[in-house]
């Protein structure tokens, strides 16, 4: 008899729990979760779930006129009447709907589509800066093209502490392109476009391309990742991981500190950096031990690429070499 009571109790919740989750409502708008640039007059919004276009609420500025749109269950795809201005900065204004009539209004901000990108590599930079040798990164380019549009970003796309992107550059084989992480916002420091040695500031050279970032983007210390994107939606170039730590530092994050596990665990999914297993440990990444702002973290004088740390090696005191051929001289502590 117990048993029979229990039971009936039993049935009774689970019935009463199904019945509440059947009657309650769906108030929840759909959420947006990925934009993409498909190409030069076309952008894909992927959300949560089935979503219907409000056309009428589309705005973009600077203005793009909407030729045609689709979707497809949680994809929206608009193609524009003309094409982006690759590189320039656009601001779009949009409504969708779920099926139950959610509304969810949105104002995203993209840089315009770019076919002729370079071949760009993350080259050298020195993660522990100092004041008179401040935070900074070094490209080098591999192939021709123009840089508009291109995101270098401290972290992933998705897990990041800041990110720069790149104006509109004609580059050539061989050009050094230098992104001062740490602008002091002095008159000197000028994004270059016609003339490498036009700018000044601290560690500009009159041999690279020099630019500085709009705010200040200090590197994470002795342990981090930059990463190199085709836009801030866009494939990832090239990715640097590096460290000062060993596993055993931190059996919850695998190694790594709080700040760096979740980048460092979605650029272990994309297998784009030579691992011993299948998540990227301290012990892969490119070793940061003894980095000064004199000493930097840099490939050899050929800019070898195997996305692996023997690409890299720490520089002796003063051999720094933004915006000339790396030193294959290694640091001896």
């Amino acid at each position: 008899m117990i048993l029979i009571f229990f039971l009936m109790i039993s049935f009774l919740v689970s019935c009463s729990e199904t019945l509440t989750t059947e009657l309650l409502p769906d108030l929840a708008p759909p959420e947006l979760a990925e934009i993409t640039l498909t190409g030069s007059r076309s952008l894909t919004f992927r959300f949560n779930e089935a979503v219907s276009f409000d056309e009428s609420s589309f705005f973009s500025e600077p203005a793009l006129d909407l030729e045609s749109w689709s979707t497809d269950q949680n994809t929206l795809t608009i193609n524009f009447s003309e094409e982006q201005t690759a590189g320039k900065m656009y601001k779009c204004r949009s409504d969708v709907l779920d099926e139950k009539g959610n509304r969810l209004s949105f104002l995203v901000r993209f840089y315009g589509w770019n076919d002729n990108l370079p071949d760009l590599l993350i080259n050298e930079f020195n993660p522990e800066g100092s004041g008179n040798n401040p935070d900074t990164v070094e490209l080098y380019v591999r192939k021709e093209g123009n840089t508009a549009g291109t995101a270098l970003f401290l972290g992933t796309s998705r897990y990041f502490s800041s990110y720069y992107v790149l104006p509109e550059l004609d580059v050539s084989p061989g050009d050094y392109i230098i992104i001062h992480l740490r602008p002091e916002d002095i008159p000197e420091e000028i994004n270059e476009s016609t003339g490498k040695g036009v700018s000044g500031g601290k560690l500009a050279s009159d041999l690279a391309w020099d630019l500085w970032a709009d705010e200040d983007m200090p590197l994470s210390g002795s342990n981090g990742l930059i990463c190199l994107y085709t836009n801030p939606f866009g494939e990832i170039i090239d990715a640097v991981p590096y460290s000062d730590r060993i596993t055993a530092d931190s059996e919850e994050y695998r190694g790594w500190t709080a700040a760096t596990f979740d980048m460092i665990e979605e650029l272990s999914f994309m297998e784009i950096w030579k691992t011993a297993g299948e998540f990227i440990r301290p012990e892969d990444a490119v070793s940061s031990n003894g980095t000064t702002g004199t000493r930097s973290l840099c490939r050899d004088s050929l800019s070898t690429d195997s996305d692996s740390p023997g690409d890299w090696h720490l520089v002796p005191t003063g051999e720094k070499s933004f915006g000339e051929v790396n030193s294959d001289n290694i640091y001896a502590p």
